[in-house]
């Protein structure tokens, strides 16, 4: 082993660079943030080459003093952080004091600032944490910091850098976070001297999120507003049907950082556990508000990550809030002439849902204070073939299994209960309870006639249900909607399953833990219509099975109800008989392609109006709606 030596400040400095700037959006985040703190309402971003050789971020903020501006690019150097008590408030996006010193020590660096109260600005000059000028200038209100030739010391830190599309595309992704989080700034951004987006600034979200996120994303959007506890949840998450395939439109800010959780993730994908299809993912802009001491901004020098004082309250706040906004505004949707799906307006009660639907366009300019109207991937106007209604129905992303990690979507919270550790409590605040997560309803003056009924016409392809209601065409999956009641009734219902005796009782090995969970739940088993022996550890014989299963493996039963309660041990989860009351439902349901007679069908329509439901529980819509008016609209009565 060499001899120990303390590194020469040009070495360690270039090392701890690396930890804060380490790529060209690194630069870009930690500059446009100083923006932000300084009180800017106009953010002008510049790169070329993909930021390698030339950043340029423009503000009009408060500025700096020129006495200030050398200690600027000191390490530690900060004017937001005083006192270690300090560190327990923290409210701006920097407090580091890093930025500006590890960007200028492995770049060249041009500072030009002016506060208002100033007559001149001044412009300062830094290569390699060498100071190169400084003299005062005319020059605007704000700050203007060029950076270029990022790592020209650090030849080896060079030959790790991504082509420049790459790397301008990441430093887009920071700035778009940005202007996300902060609608109240106009932000532009400049890409080898071309405009890629510039922000209203008018401080509405959507307006924000139509230019970031594209008008399919804001089509697709409802608004999210609700606190629980001490958590503040507020912005727009998609509809089922407009997630995506990816993560990337999930976005999360906590107190207007941008950060990455995995416990926020899981949260709000829980709440789309049953009305979305496996392999999507719901998209989301939502800022979670919280007392400053509830969480630790400095956990990761990049500060893309937080920890939270209780991680089960940020989940169930995300979870709470998701499921609230899908239960008012998420809606059955509605064919029109033109080729678009339109959703109906929610706050109608179910059954009035189906004699009549109104519906809302949306335009950017508009206040954010309204119920929002689906548009889709356009389908078939002529409804002739049966590859139209399945793609109505979108029947071929069917999903054989899904999985769930998650906390319980219901607890049993009394309103007045006590909750210990809970900071800025407010003193107005009422606990959630089951009741909490009922749809609401509007209510409406009692007709003076008596309500529209359904009248069921027949089906078509032996799939779809054909109604009339009122002026409307109701179209109903029978089996995505005889599965979804079937599954509500398991869940609701927690009466035992009939149990079917099996002529052949079989032996299987299990693991240690799945022989532990069904020995210690014998109860729960016999509940579920199984019926076990329990012999040599690991080993049971399966004497029974749920009849409402005739056609599942007794076997792969047992297995999945032992690793469901296993799993539930490890995670408080919604109801750790989630995924089996989905198989049990859709082996019971009546089947596609299936013969069903009138009096079936009749009986299914009623029961589908008393329940408000809208997805089976795979996330395949159940109903869709064709208007008279749009009818008459393809045959050209009407224009």
């Amino acid at each position: 082993m060499g001899k120990i030596h303390l590194l020469d400040k040009s070495i360690y400095d270039l090392i701890s660079a690396g930890e804060v700037v380490d790529r060209p959006f690194s630069a870009v985040k930690e500059l446009v943030e100083n923006s932000v703190d300084a009180g800017a309402s106009n953010i002008v971003v510049e790169i070329k080459n993909g930021g390698k050789t030339y950043i340029r971020v423009t503000d009009n903020g408060s500025g700096i003093a020129a006495e200030d501006v050398p200690m600027a690019f000191v390490s530690h150097a900060t004017s937001k952080v005083t006192s270690k008590e300090d560190l327990d408030s923290i409210m701006t996006l920097g407090f580091r004091g890093e930025a500006l010193a590890s960007i200028c020590t492995i770049s060249k660096v041009q500072l030009l600032t002016k506060r208002p109260e100033d007559e001149l600005g001044f412009k300062y000059e830094i290569e390699g944490s060498e100071e190169i000028s400084s003299e005062t200038t005319g020059c605007p209100n704000g700050t203007t910091i060029i950076v270029r030739d990022l790592f020209y010391n650090t030849p080896a830190r060079q030959k790790f850098m991504n082509k420049d599309t790459v790397e301008g595309n990441s430093v887009a992704m920071v700035v778009q976070k940005i202007a996300l989080s902060h609608p109240e700034i106009s932000v532009k951004f400049i890409r080898d001297n071309k405009v890629d987006f510039v922000t209203s600034g008018d401080g509405k979200l959507l307006s924000a999120i139509y230019t970031i996120l594209g008008k399919e994303f804001y089509d697709g959007c409802i608004p999210v507003e609700y606190k629980y506890m001490y958590v503040t949840v507020k912005g727009y998450i998609t509809k089922p049907l407009a997630s995506k395939s990816t993560r990337a439109y999930q976005n999360f800010f906590v107190n207007s950082r941008y950060i990455k959780n995995l416990t926020m993730t899981s949260a709000l994908e829980e709440a789309y556990s049953d009305a979305m299809m496996v392999g999507k993912r719901p998209g989301c802009v939502l800022n979670v508000t919280v007392p400053a001491n509830t969480i630790d901004v400095n956990a990761h020098p990049t500060k893309s990550e937080v920890r939270f004082q209780n991680n089960s309250t940020i989940y169930s706040a995300i979870f709470y809030a998701a499921t609230d906004a899908l239960m008012k505004f998420d809606s059955p949707e509605e064919i029109n002439a033109d080729g678009s799906k339109k959703s109906a307006n929610s706050s109608l009660t179910h059954k009035e849902l189906y004699s009549r639907v109104s519906t809302v366009s949306v335009a950017p300019e508009r206040n954010e204070q309204f119920s929002f109207a689906s548009t889709s991937a356009p389908v078939k106007t002529t409804i002739a073939s049966k590859s139209d209604f399945v793609n109505v129905f979108m029947k071929d992303y069917i999903p054989l299994h899904k999985t769930k990690e998650s906390e319980d979507k219901t607890p049993d919270l009394v309103a007045g209960s006590k909750v210990d550790d809970s900071p800025n409590l407010d003193s107005s605040f009422t606990y959630i309870n089951a009741q909490s997560l009922t749809r609401p309803s509007v209510e409406k003056p009692v007709p003076d006639s008596e309500p529209i009924d359904i009248k069921v016409i027949g089906e078509v392809f032996k799939t779809y249900v054909v109604a009339q209601c009122g002026d409307d065409i109701l179209l109903v999956d029978k089996h995505a909607a005889h599965e979804r009641l079937i599954y509500e009734d398991l869940k609701r219902n927690r009466t035992s399953l009939d149990s079917q005796m099996l002529l052949n009782p079989v032996k299987v090995n299990l693991t240690y833990d799945q022989y532990e969970a069904l020995f210690e739940n014998q109860d729960v088993c016999r509940k579920l219509g199984i019926g076990i022996e329990f012999n040599n550890a690991p080993t049971v014989t399966i004497t029974g099975s749920p009849m409402i299963a005739q056609d599942m493996d007794p076997i792969d039963i047992a297995i999945q109800v032992a690793d469901s309660i296993v799993q539930g041990k490890r995670s408080k989860g919604t109801d750790i008989f989630d995924d089996l009351y989905h198989a049990f439902a859709c082996k019971a349901a009546i089947k596609a392609n299936s013969d069903t007679n009138i009096v079936e069908l009749e009986r299914l329509m009623e029961l589908i109006t008393e329940e408000d439901i809208r997805y089976c529980p795979h996330g395949r819509p159940i109903l869709v709606k064709l208007s008279k008016r749009e009818i008459e609209k393809m045959f050209r009565r009407i224009v």
